[in-house]
């Protein structure tokens, strides 16, 4: 005979048993949703190196993406080093952008943390006319220092340039961004095919944005078109060669090195026979050598910004046109 408290038990039992089945097929429901949502609707991660790439690619990718940026507001690429809070961020991305050159650091990252991660490298994905740095003419850095100054110069080239000595700074030409535009569309569409249109209509709308940029450039900056220009660094080759500036000298031709005291009696020289008005530091690196050769050849210090990003500009537009205005300022008689 069964007994009444034998049939309770086994009654407990059953539902603890019906419980359990019910909760592993809520689990695996939600497991298979995910999976679903995942392969549907999340958006794919991407990680750039700089915050104009940041803001291009979030136009053209829409809500199809994530867009991170690893260097942050106000950090130099040329001496920057990513955190290990970084790294775990590119090894989690599905796409990593990079202008090429100078974010050479990054390569190295996602060859540590994530090598079978896709990377765009814009240098390498756009067809355009490779400039070189302006330094000065008679520049004897070289013969001044020993062996160990002359590694550093290697070093800085690396971070500055390309390994083929190019110039990278490319992003500071709204036209040449036109080719990014449709590469960063490309890549994205290779990850994502469901996303082609949407890839597709968002670069369209980019470019025309882009054209109308570089035509307000050209209009605010035709007043001081052929005026002697005094940047701190070589990042503003492309943006003088698109608008007529003249690069007189560059006062650190390798980021974050000061020149030798030969080279910033040259400048000064440079600068005063030029007739240049101003002289134009970084937010990202240290003035000091502007300031010395400001003071030097009498002409005022202005600041630009090639990289943008809080509490500076944000947006493409807003970092090209910022810097723009306060060219023009400078310059203008």
């Amino acid at each position: 005979m069964i007994l009444r408290s034998q049939v309770a038990g086994i009654s407990r039992l059953l539902n603890r048993a019906l419980a359990a089945s019910v909760a592993l097929l809520i689990l695996a429901s939600t497991q298979l949703i995910n999976v679903s949502h995942a392969q549907t609707a999340d958006p794919l991660q991407v990680v750039v190196s700089i915050q104009p790439y940041q803001d291009i690619v979030k136009r053209v990718a829409g809500n199809r993406a994530t867009v991170s940026t690893i260097l942050p507001p106000g950090a130099s690429p040329h001496s920057f080093d990513p955190t290990p809070s970084q790294a775990a961020r590119i090894a989690r991305a599905d796409l990593v952008i990079m202008t090429g050159g100078l974010d050479l650091w990054l390569v190295r990252l996602v060859e540590a943390t994530a090598p079978g991660t896709p990377v765009l490298t814009i240098i390498d994905a756009i067809d355009f006319s490779p400039l070189e740095g302006h330094e000065h003419a008679n520049d004897h850095d070289h013969a001044e220092h020993g062996a160990d100054d002359h590694d550093d110069h290697a070093e800085h080239e690396e971070h500055d340039r390309s390994p083929l000595g190019i110039n990278s700074h490319i992003w500071l030409d709204p036209v040449l961004m036109l080719q990014a535009v449709d590469a960063i569309a490309a890549a994205l569409t290779e990850l994502d095919p469901a996303g082609a249109d949407v890839y597709a209509a968002n670069a369209a709308t980019t470019r025309t944005e882009l054209v109308e940029l570089d035509a307000q450039l050209r209009e605010l900056l035709a007043p001081v078109a052929g005026a002697p220009f005094v940047p701190f660094h070589d990042a503003w080759v492309y943006f003088a060669e698109r608008y007529g500036l003249n690069i007189v000298v560059t006062l650190e031709p390798f980021p974050g090195r000061e020149p030798s005291p030969r080279y910033v009696a040259e400048a000064v020289r440079d600068v005063i026979s030029s007739g240049a008005r101003a002289i134009f530091a970084e937010r990202q690196l240290g003035s000091r050598s502007a300031d010395v050769v400001a003071q030097s050849a009498g002409v005022a210090v202005a600041v630009l910004d090639p990289l943008g990003g809080e509490p500076g500009p944000v947006t493409y537009e807003a970092l090209l046109l910022w810097n723009a205005a306060v060219i023009v300022a400078a310059l203008a008689d």
